[in-house]
């Protein structure tokens, strides 16, 4: 069987080595450039072709950075392309072993999810005043149920090849005493996604093993927000994470929050939607998605202060529903939703705090 490699760097060079190993000594390494960055060279002791020749192949490995996968796969259909598979991109690391069950052979006449962020805990720690998930003002505990995300991920798997990003966020995760069963499940049902964990990182402790470890194996990184007690313990998180061999990426000093409602509801959805940074960030709930958070999170505005900002069916979206595809999904997903009303692009900046000294208000959220 004839293969050709279209990727980069180090999982490039691991590919190939290990291709070398299994006696595939005919290999080609696929150049290209695609918008200016180049997406393979050449490995020691094979030959190089074209993008124009993959088709010549029996199947194409793909090993890009995660964020080029689908832009290879649409490069390689259009160059005639149609059996491919792929090594997931965390085993580019050190340490980890390459093995047949490693490369995903993806039915790719579905498509792919770029980006699904899901809470494992809707509460936190820290409280922080005008948090844009309203995790500052739920009453109680609430977790994330580990049955109905293990459904969902199955469903979404129905729909779509791959997600690109996953984020288990919150709230704060570490609150949640499943989360090593979230990141297995997530890592097993999408193993090309950059899967992270969102966190603040102030409950994070040596002594979290089943979670370091689950991550470690798992290939999944923290996404740390750097609060002002956060940078605090920073370097004790960076030791425990270094000790597990789980990556840490670490956000900009957070000093301030901004504020964007309209609760008058005065806004064009399709004004607020096309300069939303967060109109892409498709969140999950319990069998149900939505193009961001807010129309499965307004209730806890609601609730807490006696409001009445609506949410439309339309909002919502059954993962369940008959003769749903994933690209229809997309579609809506990728569309402006009846509560972007209540969105504005004139946000109004305010120093981050936690846990207000006062009783939260209604105003903290209004532009």
């Amino acid at each position: 069987m004839s293969y050709g490699v279209y990727g980069s760097g180090r999982l490039l060079e691991k590919c190939c080595a290990y291709l070398k190993d299994c006696g595939f000594t005919d290999a080609c390494c696929i150049t290209d450039r695609v918008e200016d960055v180049e997406l393979s060279r050449s490995f020691p002791g094979f030959e190089s072709c074209n993008l124009s020749e993959a088709a010549s192949f029996d199947a194409v490995i793909l090993v890009p950075e995660n964020a080029w996968i689908s832009v290879a796969v649409r490069r390689l259909k259009a160059a005639g392309v149609t059996s491919m598979c792929y090594l997931p991109a965390y085993y580019a690391e050190e340490g980890r072993e390459i093995g047949d069950e490693s490369f995903i052979w993806p039915d790719l006449s579905l498509p792919r999810l770029e980006y699904l962020e899901y809470h494992v805990s809707w509460h936190c720690n820290l409280k922080c005043r005008g948090c844009t998930h309203f995790s500052n003002i739920i009453e109680g505990e609430r977790f994330g149920d580990i049955d109905a995300f293990v459904r969902d991920m199955q469903r979404l798997q129905e729909l779509f090849w791959g997600i690109f990003k996953i984020r288990l966020m919150g709230g704060e995760p570490l609150l949640n005493p499943k989360l090593p069963e979230f990141v297995a499940v997530s890592r097993e049902a999408f193993p090309d996604a950059d899967i992270r964990v969102v966190s603040n990182a102030l409950l994070l402790r040596e002594d979290m093993e089943d979670l370091l470890d689950t991550m470690g194996a798992c290939g999944v990184g923290f996404d740390v927000s750097m609060y002002p007690p956060t940078k605090a313990a920073i370097g004790r998180v960076d030791g425990i994470c270094r000790k597990k061999g789980v990556k840490l990426f670490v956000t900009p000093e957070v000093r301030e929050f901004r504020a964007g409602m309209d609760p008058e509801g005065r806004q064009e959805p399709g004004e607020v939607y096309a300069a939303c940074p967060a109109r892409h960030c498709a969140f999950l709930g319990d069998g149900v998605i939505s193009t961001c958070a807010m129309p499965q999170l307004i209730d806890i505005y609601n609730g807490c202060f006696g409001q009445n900002i609506p949410v439309v069916a339309e909002d919502i979206i059954d993962l369940y529903e008959p003769g749903l595809t994933g690209e229809e999904l997309l579609r809506r997903l990728h569309s402006p939703m009846d509560i972007c009303r209540f969105c504005t692009q004139k946000q109004r900046s305010f120093p981050w705090e936690p846990a207000p000294r006062t009783t939260a208000e209604a105003g903290d959220w209004w532009a």
